[in-house]
């Protein structure tokens, strides 16, 4: 055999085992002959690929299915602890952590808060690089036995050059920070924007899994959006599609801190309500506990103990957002609309009038049939979600994955 023909037939076996793997993924626990049945594969390939995966420690034999006549078969499900990844979340303020396994579940949480005046790439990524260590002490592993790291954080961020090409939190521009953390830590990492990263983590591991058009909206200092299609995640022509936060909504609105004006997030991001509050509470409107520490707990916390101008706040945040939902719903058609980040503890504030908004702008004529979604706020999330990223690596078929820089 050529060595072409033998590269193909690896090729070709490792895209087999993707499908079996997937499949299992989806329906969590499946039979030997149902795989057959959904990939296509012949039963004896699919007996040879799954006893690999056993022995490799991906896979398990759960237990026995239901009997149609004959044996009752053995259920395959995926082993949890087959494979263990890295999600790191860089905020503001602070990096969080969280290790996972191969069902996405959090083994290991940790936050790590920058030092004041910590500002350069080489320095947060000297940070990071401090915080997997520990991660990876904490959760009593072995380096090798990681498969990888994942970053996210809120910017335009080009995945596969690994570049932040606009970080708004530090003024980053075309800055590697996938190489300066990699370069130090020797493990494949990889890099995305934060939204797609809770987006991959729903699609693959929580309520967006099975769905194949769906929107993720993260509701936090700004507001971020993953778009999936046909069940895969929408990037655009240069790998910044989701800017929802930066759609105008109001041309006479307040700057954004993308230096346009009117941005959808200027008015109903975490960001904007704080603004908008403290400038009340300036004015004597509504008196805060710590005037100079405003959180948004507080916010919420008051308004929903019926706080009038705040609760006017959050009216006309859920407004602009429910314009802007009407969009996205106009242009994608989605089956199913997911809420997630800090925002979403404002609850029915926030909802009510984004939902008031989305029922008086669609066509009355027409069955938009969209589902709204709201995810429990988690501080991990975002990290999670990073370790998703890593993890859909893991899964992927060969002839679509990413080549991680180590």
């Amino acid at each position: 055999m050529s060595e072409t023909a033998a590269a193909n037939k690896q090729l070709i076996r490792a895209i087999n085992r993707f499908k079996v793997l997937h499949s299992i993924r989806e329906a969590r626990v499946m039979s030997r002959v149902d795989i057959a049945r959904k990939t296509g594969l012949s039963q004896a390939s699919v007996t040879g690929i799954t006893a690999e995966l056993i022995e490799e420690g991906l896979l398990f034999e759960k237990q026995e299915g239901k009997s149609i006549g004959g044996r009752r078969p053995i259920l395959l499900a995926i082993n949890p602890d087959g494979a263990y990844t890295i999600g790191v979340f860089l905020s503001i303020q602070r990096i969080s952590v969280v290790v996972i396994n191969m069902q996405a579940d959090i083994l290991i949480s940790a936050k790590r808060d920058l030092p004041a005046g910590i500002a350069s790439p080489e320095e947060i990524a000297g940070e990071i690089v401090q915080a997997v260590q520990k991660a990876i002490w904490k959760s009593d592993l072995a380096k090798n036995q990681i498969s990888g790291v994942g970053i996210a954080l809120p910017g335009l961020v080009d995945s596969k050059s690994g570049s932040v090409q606009f970080l708004p939190n530090y003024q980053w521009r075309n800055v590697n920070l996938r190489d300066l953390v990699s370069e130090q830590l020797e493990v494949p990492t990889y890099i995305e924007n934060s939204a797609n990263t809770i987006t991959i983590g729903e699609q693959w591991f929580g309520k967006g899994r099975g769905c194949s058009d769906f929107t993720m909206v993260n509701l936090e200092h700004g507001i971020g959006s993953g778009i999936v299609i046909n069940g895969q995640l929408y990037r655009g022509s240069s790998g910044l599609a989701g800017e929802f936060g930066h759609m105008i909504v109001d041309p006479e609105g307040p700057v954004c801190r993308c230096g346009r004006q009117g941005c959808l997030e200027a008015i109903a991001g975490n960001n904007a309500i704080l603004r908008d509050a403290g400038i009340l509470a300036k004015k004597g409107l509504w008196k805060p506990d710590d005037p100079g520490g405003i959180t948004i707990e507080e916010i919420i916390d008051k308004a929903k103990a019926g706080e009038k101008c705040l609760c006017d706040i959050y009216a006309k945040a859920g407004k602009m957002l429910g314009m802007g939902i009407t969009n996205l719903i106009k242009l994608f058609n989605p089956e199913l609309i997911i809420f997630s980040g800090k925002g979403v503890k404002a609850g029915e504030l926030l909802f009510e009038p984004m939902h008031r908004t989305i029922a008086d702008c669609l066509f009355e004529s027409m069955d938009w049939d969209t589902q709204f979604v709201v995810q429990e706020w988690n501080p991990y999330n975002n990290a999670r979600g990073a370790g998703a990223l890593v993890l859909q690596e893991v899964y992927k078929s060969p002839a679509n994955r990413v080549v991680p820089v180590i």
